[in-house]
């Protein structure tokens, strides 16, 4: 009986991980640009994520700060903590003129921070920075020689663990002007996942319940009357 309820235990505590998991997803599928993780477990039952950095939906917007990337890539942008990647294309300007995530932080260019001062402005499909007609930059997009070389840090932002892997250009990849790229889950899915979650988590309580009783009833009837 100790074995059941041991396994109903580690059975219990998987489906509770994978369930905070998809609540996660749940509370980031209008995210731009958010990327799903997968669960896994190694044989000592520790969770292991990996990211899927899977193409979400592209989705139109016609605003000409929106950018997407299509294939392969990240948007270097430079953060109080050094430089970190993103696919959020959802930019802005500030007081400066410089182009910057919703947070602030400066998105970098070939040159440096990247800075809008003309008044028609259009991006190429390589990152080409066009203002009245001509090229004064160009993103710099970079994807990186082992993309499990990433680490999550909230906000929508990848820092890169420099023993890992490196960054390279994103030769590969095409930048779309007035769109922003969707989260790379499905709601009805993670429903899904999220209510077969619950109802396996639910199991395993009731096996464990049922085996204590078991245990309680034996341990009665070895009893002296």
């Amino acid at each position: 009986m100790l074995f059941e309820m041991t396994r109903s235990a580690q059975a219990g505590l998987r489906k509770e991980r994978q369930h905070e998991l998809i609540s996660n997803h749940l509370a980031n599928a209008n995210t731009t640009g958010f990327k799903k993780d997968i669960l896994s477990f190694d044989r000592a039952l520790n969770p292991i994520l990996t990211t899927d950095y899977s193409q979400g939906n592209l989705i139109e917007t016609g605003n000409p700060l929106d950018l997407s990337i299509e294939g392969e890539g990240f948007f270097k942008v430079n953060t109080p903590s050094g430089t970190r990647y993103t696919r959020d294309g959802n930019f802005t300007v500030d007081a400066i003129g410089r182009m910057v995530t919703q947070d602030g932080f400066p998105v970098m260019g070939k040159n440096g921070p990247v800075t809008l001062t003309g008044d028609d402005i259009f991006f190429g499909e390589k990152g080409e920075v066009i203002m009245d007609s001509l090229v004064f930059d160009s993103l710099d997009m970079v994807t990186m020689t082992d993309l499990r070389a990433l680490n999550k840090e909230g906000s929508n932002l990848f820092s890169l663990n420099a023993d890992q892997g490196r960054e390279i250009p994103a030769t590969e990849a095409k930048l779309r002007q007035g769109s922003l790229e969707g989260a790379n889950i499905t709601a009805v899915t993670e429903m899904t996942h999220l209510i077969d979650a619950q109802r396996m988590y639910e199991s395993s309580g009731k096996v464990m319940r049922t085996s204590d009783e078991t245990d309680a009833r034996a341990n009665q009837m070895g009893r002296p009357a």
